[in-house]
């Protein structure tokens, strides 16, 4: 072989030279499939410490020699002599005439740095070396061999030495596993155990309706309670915002952002020019009392019985300004009663992210398909955008964080809230790929979300146009230049002295997101002493250079040009393309950029989106894959903590990034001191909040929302409160009594105007205990 000097190619070459085989795809009834034969001139050996040959059945190390094996590693004679050492069984091949089958893994532990001289071939004796590979393997009964994991990530744990690696293969071979990596690990001192983290199979988590009719109604409750909920704060009933919080802080998104917000979703509806419109989660009526006034008739749906009371009262206040609008209470896949090519546009604004699946949305989108009339659109607003969830969920958890807290402490913090998410992102590209699957779509606009004051909305949120059987005019798809590294001045000047007809100016710098990006790329840095207060100040020493999109819309109105804002197709996360055309040209066509023109090719829909059903199918799986290692594995090999993850984090070279994975649960990082419940109703509601919450244990004053809470598991626990206590609580008494503690007292005040005589005493002891 000629010098290697790539680490990856000399693994994978000296595992294809080493042994042949015949590999199975599919998962078998072994634990994992046979690795080959060592072709001519091959020796391998499973070894225990002492070098001594292991019984079938028993874990040990490979060793490789033969005239195949490399005399060691360039420049690095002291690993040299610890991987390569004298063959002890040279002088015995031929009397014992065994041969053996090697298999060199490619684990992320293969020395990066140290690339492996060419292999010569050792004919002497005295020259002949074994090869120490790192990999775990054993002998099966039949002969063949099976490859465990890595000698580096043995541990030990309460004095058993464990091969984590045979735990990742047992559980691999369930069903419902598509891969996984077993770690030790040490959240707190003293206390080392091993945690596995599993990456369910899809079907295990997409294509379960019970799951998704539960998130559905969740989402129902939780509007249900919001309409009417301090209906005193509304300022104006017609544009009522309750509900709409931001992240950052939970406080109101200022009402004068929102009607920017709105007026721009409204103006691109309109300009569609439609007579006949449905939109499909209706809500308060943000849009409905906006749009409705301009179109012959409105067809307004939500899942939410007070949404659309709430909406009908307001109707019948002005009945002659209303009278075309038209109500129901239904779920957004549902179609019954609507006849196709019936409306010019359907609408879903700001509810695709509540869909619990990508097939849900699948339906939906069919179904609207099927409604809209030809050279119609399907208009989806206030999508949250995939490619930038790191960097959201990365500056709201800076923004929540303490000065003084750890950056590692804050990356923890911020893997476990987009393990957590319960809400459907979805990138860009997947409605591109739409065309392909559904060839009513004839194009597809993409647009940034307008907005002069940052917020969330602005920042990581994005519009969809789905145009059904359109026939523009004409397409107008301008000239591409490239944009990075552009000023606003330089577009500016550009614009200015070149007046082009149309150019798309591509790759431009987002300001919006720029230093959120820079949040997350310093993050990604080993830094481990850092806390939060330094990395705010390293974040503000290094302005990032952007434009803001705003000032686009306003320079091009400026300069007689209409623009299109879209993600960028070539440029990285966050970054934009810019396309510029002559205000009386665009209104003649439809302008395209360059990402919906792209030709993407998908059947497997899962890799553009989130799945907000993966925390809720972890308690349903967890047990099952619990039992199921009880059944194959010795007590002490016992995982104590389970984490489902969508997909195992990388590093940039494509290996499990280990330091990334997140802690198991949150109560392993709490701040508060563990006080056990005391009382009946404490215990019984500790037990609630474990189950929906997926942890071990909760304390007295634990915080719901600390340990992971959020509003869709509120809904749950405040459905199991109604089973087990007979009690019917508002879900804000969650958000305002978040502690055990708390709500313990709340549970037992309601039940106390409730229960009969003859317990009242039992119930007022609790109290005063």
């Amino acid at each position: 072989f000629p010098e290697a000097t790539n680490p990856e190619v000399v693994t994978t070459v000296f595992s294809v030279v080493t042994t042949s085989g015949l590999v199975a795809s599919g998962k078998g009834s072994s634990l994992s499939p046979p690795i080959g034969k060592p072709i001519s001139n091959t020796q391998v050996y499973i070894l225990d410490s002492n070098l001594q040959l292991v019984p079938i059945g028993v874990a040990g190390e490979l060793h490789i020699s033969g005239d195949g094996l490399a005399i060691g590693y360039h420049n690095h004679p002291e690993l040299t002599a610890a991987k390569f050492i004298p063959n002890p069984f040279k002088r015995r091949q031929k009397a014992e005439g065994r041969r053996q089958k090697v298999f060199l893994s490619n684990e992320e532990n293969f020395p990066p740095q140290l690339p492996m001289l060419a292999q010569e071939a050792i004919d002497s004796d005295e020259q002949s070396k074994l090869y120490k590979t790192g990999d775990l393997a054993r002998y099966l009964p039949d002969g063949n061999i099976e490859f465990l994991g890595r000698i580096d990530h043995q541990v030990k744990i309460r004095g058993y030495r464990i091969e984590t690696g045979e735990i990742e293969i047992t559980l691999n071979q369930h069903p419902t596993v598509k891969e996984t990596v077993v770690v030790a690990r040490e959240d707190n001192p003293a206390n080392k155990r091993l945690v596995a983290y599993i990456v369910p199979e899809t079907e295990a988590t997409s294509s379960n309706s019970e799951l998704s009719d539960i998130q559905v109604s969740s989402w129902q409750q939780i509007y249900n309670q919001q309409i009417y909920s301090e209906l005193s704060e509304v300022q104006d009933p017609f544009f009522n915002i309750r509900g709409w919080l931001s992240n950052y802080d939970n406080q109101p998104i200022p009402e004068a952002q929102m009607r920017l917000w709105a007026k721009d979703i409204v103006s691109q509806v309109l300009a569609h020019q439609p007579q006949r419109v449905w939109e499909i989660g209706c809500g308060t009526g943000m849009l409905l009392f906006q749009i409705a006034p301009q179109v012959q008739a409105y067809y307004g749906t939500d899942i939410s019985r007070a949404s659309v009371e709430y909406v009908q009262q307001l109707l019948l206040q002005q009945p002659e300004k209303y009278a075309h609008v038209s109500l129901e209470q239904k779920r957004a896949e549902d179609r019954t009663q609507i006849a196709e090519n019936s409306f010019d546009v359907v609408i879903l604004n700001s509810i695709i992210q509540h869909f619990p699946s990508i097939e849900y949305l699948s339906q939906v989108i069919e179904n609207s398909i099927l409604a809209v009339k030809p050279g119609g659109m399907i208009f989806l607003g206030d999508i949250r955008s995939l490619p930038l969830m790191k960097a959201f969920h990365t500056t709201v958890q800076l923004h929540k964080a303490t000065p003084t807290l750890s950056v590692q402490q804050l990356r923890q913090n911020i893997d476990r809230e987009i393990l957590e998410e319960t809400e459907l992102l979805l990138s860009p590209e997947l409605f591109v790929a739409l065309k392909e699957q559904y060839p009513e779509i004839s194009q597809v606009q993409i647009r940034l979300q307008r907005g002069s004051e940052l917020n969330e909305l602005n920042k990581y949120r994005y519009t969809v146009l789905l145009h059904i059987q359109a026939k523009p005019k004409t397409i107008i798809s301008p000239p591409v230049e490239q944009g990075a590294g552009m000023s606003y001045e330089d577009i500016s000047t550009y614009l200015q002295q070149k007046q082009p007809e149309s150019i798309c100016l591509s790759g431009l710098a987002n300001s919006r997101v720029g230093n959120d990006l820079l949040a997350v790329e310093l993050l990604s840095q080993p830094e481990p002493q850092l806390n939060v207060q330094q990395l705010r100040q390293k974040i503000q020493e290094q302005p990032v250079p952007g434009i803001d999109p705003e000032k686009l819309y306003q320079l091009s109105t400026s300069m007689g040009y209409s623009l299109e804002l879209c993600w960028s197709a070539q440029g990285g996360v966050g970054s934009m393309d810019a396309v510029f055309v002559r205000r009386e040209l665009a209104a003649e066509g439809m302008v395209l950029t360059p990402l919906t023109q792209k030709s993407v090719v998908e059947r497997n829909w899962h890799r553009y989106v989130t799945n907000p059903l993966v925390s809720q199918v972890a308690k349903q799986l967890i047990p099952q894959w619990r039992e199921y290692l009880e059944e194959q594995l010795p007590e002490y090999m016992m995982p104590s903590g389970y984490v489902v993850l969508s997909q195992l984090p990388l590093t940039a070279n494509g290996k499990i990034d280990r330091k990334a994975l997140p802690a198991p649960d949150r109560a392993s990082s709490l701040s508060t001191e563990f006080v056990a419940p005391q009382t009946k109703t404490q215990k019984a509601l500790a037990e609630i909040w474990a189950q929906v919450l997926g942890i071990e244990q909760v304390g007295l004053n634990d915080n719901f929302f600390e340990l992971g809470g959020q509003s869709l598991i509120a809904t749950q626990v405040m459905s199991r409160i109604r089973q087990t206590f007979g009690i019917d609580l508002p879900l804000s008494i969650l958000f305002e009594n978040s502690t055990i503690a708390k709500l313990a007292a709340i549970v037992v005040e309601q039940r106390l105007t409730q229960v009969d005589s003859n317990i009242l005493e039992k119930l007022l002891a609790e109290v005063n205990g």
